[in-house]
């Protein structure tokens, strides 16, 4: 269970769930994205857009903390 929780919890792994979710959402939404902003049509890809984003904003600080920690040694 301890290594679950640490393969969960670690920022590289969800910073790669949330560029897939990035990516996915954009690729469904890519050829209308412009179309569906101007007219305010919001579907499910777009949340999964801004989730994705989101997610990876979220973790890149732990990323930089651990590059930052591993420099100092």
């Amino acid at each position: 269970m301890k290594s679950l929780k640490k393969f969960v919890e670690s920022p590289y792994v969800n910073i790669i769930i949330g560029l897939i979710l990035l990516l996915s959402g954009l690729n469904e939404a890519w050829d209308t994205l412009s179309e569906d902003i101007m007219n305010g049509y919001f579907g499910s890809n777009h949340g999964v857009i801004i989730f994705g984003f989101f997610h990876v904003l979220k973790y890149i600080p732990d990323i930089f903390e651990g590059v930052e920690q591993m420099t100092k040694k």
